[in-house]
């Protein structure tokens, strides 16, 4: 018999769980130990075992979406989440199936930690891509370029974890250049920034895509959570646990003509 997935609530130790976070946690690994014991085929998610019923502690609060379209929708979903709200926790609340590519490449402002934590470009709608460190030193970023014309995105981030509300263009005014107010750190990477109408404080500049020698299989990740070490990373295994655990994960390419980095 295999062992029940390992699931753990954002942000709450073990041994500083409140009673209703106990319960929960007992009522899940109950329910985990239970679709594992019978006798169909072992489920590869919780939403394999229990269908519509949703245990995510973090999802879209009122008048926010898991499935944002735009930079906008994303920073309410942002604040939407239970306060602080962990990196983890945004993506766990995204809807599924996630439709993702993964890379280590470390080419970037957000760079992997290798193909065991690799970065997650998160396709969300036809024009938004979410982009996410498994862990290394951009792990408490979350990242977004929101196409404006074909090969160009607005680019944006947010910072976790949140402990209040942010700003409407607070994922714009992340990325300003602090020595240089007209560019963006983003500046360093994608070439041709200018101003966008209709995105105040926002610059846009060219869309890339990985080189597709640095890609990593998506079906790694459920291996990662599977075999990752709770007492040694936790983090590492709670943003694993949020993109894997929850639903089914879908591979999905970039368009081959835009410049690789």
């Amino acid at each position: 018999m295999r062992a029940a997935p390992h699931l753990r609530l954002h942000g709450e130790a073990p041994a500083k769980l409140g009673k209703l976070s106990r319960m929960r946690a007992s009522c899940i690994t109950a329910l985990l130990l239970l679709g594992l014991t019978g006798c169909d085929p072992t489920p590869s998610t919780t939403s394999d075992m229990f269908g519509d019923l949703d245990l995510r502690r973090c999802q879209p609060g009122p008048g926010a979406s898991g499935s944002p379209q735009n930079i906008a929708e994303a920073i309410v979903l942002a604040n939407s989440l239970p306060q602080p709200a962990t990196a983890a926790c945004f993506l766990e609340a995204l809807d599924r199936p996630l439709h993702i590519e993964a890379s280590k490449s470390k080419a970037s402002m957000q760079p992997a930690d290798g193909a065991r934590s690799p970065r997650l470009f998160i396709f969300s709608g036809d024009d938004l891509i979410i982009t996410a460190a498994i862990d290394g030193e951009g792990k408490d970023l979350i990242e977004f370029g929101e196409t404006v014309t074909p090969g160009r995105t607005v680019k944006g981030e947010i910072e976790f974890p949140l402990r209040s509300q942010l700003e409407d263009d607070a994922a714009y005014a992340r990325i300003r250049n602090p020595e240089h107010d007209n560019i963006t750190v983003c500046f360093v990477c994608h070439d041709s920034e200018r101003d966008e109408p209709g995105f105040p404080g926002a610059r846009s500049s060219l869309a890339m895509r990985p080189r597709t020698k640095s890609l990593v299989p998506i079906e790694s990740l459920s291996t990662e959570l599977a075999s990752c070490d709770w007492a040694a990373e936790e983090n590492r295994c709670l943003m694993l646990q949020a993109v894997t655990a929850w639903g089914p994960l879908e591979h999905r390419e970039f368009e081959q003509g835009l410049p690789a980095f």
